[in-house]
């Protein structure tokens, strides 16, 4: 099945946190990686929706990775999980906090990313964690 362009919008915000996460990229690096992607050049509310998730979590990373940190399994961290679950996560977690769209929408759309780009069996636990989490 084909991407709506605000899953391929959240998609590349994934990306752009992961960058951050993995090498450090800068706010202002990320945001030319998605001013330069040519399928959000045409959908303006969509490179809107990922430029605000970026700045977002970024923004209020610590404070996510806590939310996220608390429903964790005993003895796990955040910094145990692979970057791209902790991307995953963090950008599911600041659609929670701060979107109106519905909680198992934003939690199916985590679980489908995961299935995408994480361990066969991560999208388990990304649903869990998420469940809990807000």
């Amino acid at each position: 099945m084909e991407k709506t362009i605000r899953q391929y919008a959240r998609q590349k915000a994934i990306f752009c946190v992961y960058q951050n996460l993995l090498i450090d990229a800068s706010l202002e690096d990320l945001l030319h990686f998605i001013d330069l992607d040519p399928e959000l050049k045409d959908g303006y509310s969509a490179k809107k929706f990922a430029v605000r998730l970026v700045k977002t979590v970024l923004e209020n990373k610590e404070n996510y990775i806590v939310l996220i940190s608390k429903e964790l399994k005993k003895g796990w961290t955040f910094n145990r999980l692979s970057y791209m679950e902790q991307a995953i996560l963090l950008v599911a977690t600041c659609e929670l906090a701060d979107s109106e769209l519905d909680k198992r929408i934003i939690i199916n759309e985590a679980v489908i990313n995961a299935k995408e780009f994480c361990d066969e069996d991560s999208y388990k636990f990304i649903n869990g964690v998420l469940n809990e989490v807000i």
